[in-house]
């Protein structure tokens, strides 16, 4: 029989295929262990199968209520909602939750995130709002904000200043992440700053040579 927490050792690997067949023969010994049952949900999510891990996830809802990680079941279900494209449920299951956590920023984050992929771009950007207002370095918000402000078309002063600020911010706590460089370049880009935001980009593409947004981004301004 192997050793109890021997699954957690490939999961740290990322070997998580290794890692459910491993919590399944500590679930047949311990059937009563939620903490199994959450982590052979990650293994499901991490192997990409989120019909499984939404399974999983509601039947410890439903048999441990006050399992001390519920708010990362909850989390973890959303997520893995989001992975399906079930926008309406993920909606749904976070609204739910917010309710007894009105300011939690990772729940207010896959909220934005559905709202940006139902085309709900205002909604979106009042969400990350209300994200920074709570916590001003949320890198996530600050990089989101500045982008989808940056997709407007009708970007006023004050909202170009905005995801400037927001931009720079970011920027100035991680300098060298690639995703930034690109929101970045992309908002110079809109405001005609080509020369600047070719250097964002190059920068962003030296950090992250295969990043394919970044190498499309690069080929546009070329024409």
């Amino acid at each position: 029989m192997p050793d109890q927490t021997e699954y957690l050792t490939y999961m740290n690997k990322g070997n998580y295929a290794m890692a459910l067949t491993l919590l399944d023969q500590e679930i047949n010994q311990s059937p009563d262990d939620p903490v199994l049952y959450y982590n052979f949900a990650l293994c499901c999510f991490q192997t990409k199968n989120f019909k499984k891990c939404v399974q999983i996830l509601d039947q410890v809802s439903a048999r441990y209520p006050k399992f001390i990680e519920a708010d990362n079941v909850y989390r973890l279900k959303v997520f893995a909602l989001i992975e399906m494209k079930s926008w309406d449920d993920a909606e749904a299951l976070i609204q739910e939750r917010l309710a007894f956590s009105m300011d939690d920023p990772k729940l207010l984050s896959f909220l934005a995130h559905i709202y940006e992929y139902t085309h709900r771009l205002d909604e979106a950007i009042e969400i990350h709002r209300r994200i920074l207002k709570g916590n001003p370095e949320y890198k996530n918000s600050l990089n989101s904000l500045g982008y989808l402000l940056a997709l407007k078309e009708d970007l006023s002063p004050t909202e170009r200043s905005e995801a400037v600020s927001c931009l720079k911010k970011v920027l100035e706590l991680e300098p060298n992440h690639s995703a930034y460089l690109d929101s970045f370049g992309f908002l110079l880009q809109k405001s005609g700053n080509i020369e600047a935001a070719w250097k964002a980009f190059q920068k962003g593409l030296q950090l992250n040579p295969n990043h394919p947004i970044l190498l499309e981004r690069l080929k546009n301004l070329r024409k």
